[in-house]
């Protein structure tokens, strides 16, 4: 009876442990299968941020590196553009006593004193400085205080016309001219009479003036449109001096007024008024026509406002040059008069470049020119 009773239970153990083991089968088949899917979701969605990230981590360094190569760039663009004559090493003059530093930085220290009229070794440029040879190594030097020699033996470049727009070819004019300068204190002054009243004048410059305060002055002829003219480098007389001193003192004007504003002078003022054949043949030979004048007001002379501006408004006529310097006050007082007073009267000032321009003129190098009347 036992017996039966055991086999009895033993088979119902027997009946639902085989359904059990089933279920517990299938449960774990599914639940192996639901970490796979989830496994699988949880790598698609890994993939997925991976494929994000390395999305941003492509861009970042694609900006990174654009925004690295711009300092580049500009560097390229910054370097400096040498000129045809810019062929180093060669020797340079110094136009005026300098100290040399041992670096481009303004306060470095001073590894030597370059002395004027010291010829000295140029072994290169940082587009701002003359890298030059002295006694204690190499030093930087402003580029504006040593004319190299291939400048110096340099002549000027074919002559260009000026452009005539805004200028009524049918109506008078004439060419304010001043010498001399600049000197900021009386030249500012003269422009600023110039741009009141939308005229131009030409300015003859004297090199060993273009420097300091004066610099800014040149500039803002070009910005008003005026023209430079040279003036030599400390007025050295063409008919007194010796003909060997004409081109250094002409390049030298050049050199300093090119440094300063970027543009060459297309014509040149004898100072004095003086030239001789050997002068015109000199200048010709540089490219450069000789411009004079066809009213002298003798303002450098007289120093009386009232007499300077009588002597151009009495005296003017269509196609005129009128002379004055610019670095005498008497000069400025009767030139803030006279550039509105001519105006009124119905004259256009322009620069001598466009007055000759105006009326035909093809100002040949080496030739005088004194007036352009009709």
């Amino acid at each position: 009876m036992r017996r039966r009773r055991r086999r009895r239970r033993q088979v119902a153990y027997e009946s639902l442990l085989v359904p059990g083991l089933v279920l517990l089968v299938c449960l774990c088949l599914a639940g192996g299968l639901l970490l796979h899917f989830r496994k699988k979701k949880t790598e698609a969605q890994d993939a997925s941020l991976a494929a994000e990230t390395a999305a941003v981590e492509t861009t970042v360094p694609e900006t990174e590196a654009e925004t690295e190569t711009e300092p580049q760039t500009q560097e390229e663009t910054e370097s400096p553009a040498l000129h045809a004559w810019e062929v180093f090493p060669q020797n340079g003059v110094v136009l005026t006593a300098v100290n040399a530093r041992s670096s481009a930085e303004g306060d470095s220290s001073v590894v030597g004193v370059l002395q004027e009229g010291a010829t000295v070794a140029i072994s290169g440029t940082d587009g701002v400085h003359y890298i030059v040879e002295t006694e204690n190594g190499e030093g930087y030097v402003a580029r504006k205080y040593i004319i190299p020699e291939l400048y110096l033996s340099g002549n000027h470049p074919p002559f260009e016309a000026p452009s005539l727009d805004g200028i009524d070819l049918e109506r008078p004019m004439v060419a304010l001219t001043f010498d001399d300068g600049p000197k900021a204190e009386t030249t500012n002054r003269v422009l600023e009479t110039l741009e009141q009243n939308k005229a131009r004048a030409t300015f003859y410059l004297m090199g060993s003036n273009v420097s300091g305060e004066n610099n800014d002055c040149v500039k803002k002829m070009l910005e008003l449109h005026c023209e430079v003219g040279n003036h030599t480098y400390n007025h050295t007389y063409f008919n007194l001096q010796p003909l060997a001193e004409i081109r250094p003192s002409v390049r030298e004007a050049d050199y300093m007024i090119e440094e300063t504003c970027g543009k060459l002078p297309a014509t040149v003022r004898p100072p004095g008024g003086g030239i001789s054949d050997e002068a015109s043949e000199e200048l010709k030979t540089l490219g450069l026509p000789a411009i004079f004048w066809s009213i002298d007001t003798l303002d450098w002379q007289t120093k009386d406002p009232e007499k300077t501006y009588k002597a151009v408004m009495e005296n003017v006529r269509d196609g005129d040059i009128i002379l004055m310097h610019d670095v005498h006050p008497e000069t400025v007082e009767a030139a803030v008069r006279i550039i509105p007073d001519l105006i009124q009267k119905g004259y256009q000032l322009v620069t001598v470049s466009e007055l000759a321009a105006a009326r035909g003129a093809v100002l040949e190098p080496g030739k005088s020119y004194r007036e352009f009347w009709r």
